[in-house]
């Protein structure tokens, strides 16, 4: 029924042209901002919102959620932020051929991450490793995704560096929350990493490199502060697991240097 709905939902907004309302641009610090919204807006809303609260009527029906290690809301930021990006894409298909293909994997990428975070819910389901690991790895995979099509637009650090930093708190706050520590370190550790991403990201618009470079550095940030944070809840943070981030954090920045994609 959630694909079902979320999908008519997409293809009708396809026949229906909505007009764009503009709010006022101005210049801070040389910056350009202002406030459209029409409806490729109107889109992403309905395809985030239609999929978060499908997935939350899903995974509160669980027979085992009663022994979660993590409020259920946060099981939506995965499905959630894949619903972002797929109604990114369809916004930016330009051809029918390439449209409907977008609509139909995308509507197949949501199934799957509902069933994940589903599969997700109690430590206690024997799915839940697998999983787990998943999840995870598609949350990297889908920051280096944004993080490139933030650099990508036109503006300054004061434009991109919050969008970082929302897109690397919620990541966060999926990866860390899967350690069942309380909810408001969980949130003061995300937060944490957050900043440090939006910083990172204002540095790097001052780095002539190309967006893919910037996003693989950010996204090498958010799996460096994340693991070490991940280890540190889970109560096992050692000197050897800080030296061994520490290693791989200087040799793939190194590689990325090098290599510049």
């Amino acid at each position: 029924m959630l694909l079902a709905v979320t999908l008519s939902s997409v293809t009708l907004f396809r026949f229906v042209e909505l007009p764009t309302l503009n709010w006022g641009v101005a210049q801070v610090f040389g910056s350009p901002l202002g406030f459209s919204l029409g409806g490729g807006t109107l889109l992403t809303l309905l395809v985030v919102g239609l999929v978060a609260t499908g997935t939350l009527a899903i995974v509160q029906d669980h027979p085992l959620r009663e022994s979660r290690e993590r409020p259920l809301l946060l099981a939506l930021i995965t499905p959630s932020i894949g619903a972002l990006l797929i109604s990114i894409f369809l916004i930016q298909a330009a051809t029918w051929p390439l449209w409907l293909a977008v609509l139909l994997s995308g509507g197949a990428a949501i199934g799957v991450l509902v069933h994940l975070s589903y599969q997700a819910v109690s430590p206690q389901q024997p799915a839940y490793p697998g999983a787990r690991t998943v999840l995870n790895v598609v949350d990297y995979l889908m920051g280096f995704v944004l993080f490139s099509m933030s650099l990508s637009q036109e503006g300054r650090g004061l434009v991109i560096a919050p969008l970082v930093f929302v897109l690397s708190g919620l990541l966060a706050l999926d990866l860390l929350s899967a350690t069942g520590a309380p909810i408001g370190i969980v949130l003061l550790y995300s937060g944490t990493i957050g900043v440090l991403e939006g910083e990172l990201a204002w540095i790097l618009g001052y780095w002539p490199i190309s967006t893919w470079t910037a996003a693989t550095v950010l996204t090498l940030g958010l799996y460096i502060w994340g693991g070490i944070g991940y280890q540190y809840l889970l109560g096992r943070l050692t000197r050897q697991i800080i030296v061994e981030f520490a290693v791989i954090g200087l040799l793939m920045l190194i590689l990325v240097v090098v290599i510049r994609p």
